[in-house]
């Protein structure tokens, strides 16, 4: 049994994302893994759900015990909480993958307590274009991730969480929010200006239904309606009836309020989405990285 513990110093830097990749290419390269998200923090019930919804991947749905992990057959990938790796790392065969965010790159790219001979290595990730080459070249770093738009965008749930809004569609959809707009003036102007941006939130006060039925004709994720006020039902059923792509949520937020703290969100927004997997994946096969023994 070979266990790769996937381990971060500090939260939301990508070690969700990170785990989950690796699990994919393991699997689709021949060498199914399980995947597993240690108790211990707030965030564990809901990766280890998530890793639960993406068919490819080996996941049993809820957070495990340490105890657990020892006892699966296989190989594995466990994503602990933030900070100390703990025992875990000194259990026999298992190897500690660091993961950071560029902005925390300290010049030896060391980011764990476990022993040195058990580390296998760094992924710094949202590293700027113009910082990859440099990174790549730190010692014991074996993959640089790029600034990726699709990556760093949050999730409709996310933006409604930070909002406090309320859902008033929900749709199951959603891969990710990569440009937030606000609502135009006039509704004879919003459908170019909305049809050349894709997976987008529009936010826009919630009696402006002629702007808002006007992004319902391009590809729009998320419809944030700000102001607290009910909007015109006719909304809420052309929503339901033509789009089960769209979720649209109430804020009693005003519109600049609300885009401050979207845009607050991007780069710390929680793992989900079949998209974000895909990209991950591809990241991980342009960095070639192997850390099981036999991996192409």
């Amino acid at each position: 049994m070979s266990i790769v513990i996937v381990a971060s110093f500090r939260p939301r830097v990508g070690r969700s994302l990170i785990a989950a990749a690796l699990a994919y290419r393991a699997g689709r390269d021949g060498r199914p893994v399980t995947l597993l998200r240690l108790e211990g923090d707030e965030s564990a019930a809901a990766d280890a759900g998530t890793f639960a919804s993406f068919p490819e991947l080996r996941s049993p749905g809820t957070a495990v015990r340490a105890d657990d992990v020892k006892r699966i057959e296989g190989d594995a990938i466990v994503e602990v909480p933030a900070g100390s790796v703990g025992a875990l790392a000194r259990e026999p065969g298992a190897r500690v993958l660091a993961v950071m965010s560029a902005e925390d790159a300290p010049a030896s790219a060391a980011n764990t307590d476990a022993p040195a001979a058990q580390v296998a290595g760094t992924i710094i990730t949202n590293a700027a274009a113009r910082d990859v080459s440099a990174l790549r070249g730190r010692q014991g770093v074996i993959a640089v991730l790029p600034e990726d738009r699709l990556l760093a965008a949050p999730s409709a749930e996310d933006v409604a969480a930070a909002l406090r809004a309320n859902w008033l569609v929900r749709s199951n959809h959603s891969e990710g929010i990569e440009r937030v707009m606000i609502g135009t003036v006039a509704s004879d102007a919003a459908s170019p200006y909305f049809a050349g941006r894709e997976r987008k939130a529009v936010v826009t006060r919630y009696d402006k239904t002629d702007i808002q039925l006007a992004a319902l004709l391009t590809d729009v994720e998320l419809l944030v309606l700000t102001g607290g006020g009910h909007p015109s039902p006719y909304l809420l059923d052309r929503v339901e009836g033509t789009r089960d792509d769209i979720s649209v949520i109430l804020t009693d937020r005003d519109t600049p309020d609300a885009m401050r703290e979207i845009e607050g969100l991007y780069a710390r927004s929680r793992f989900a989405g079949a998209a974000k997997l895909q990209r991950a994946v591809e990241l991980m096969d342009e960095a070639g990285v192997s850390l099981f023994a036999g991996d192409p």
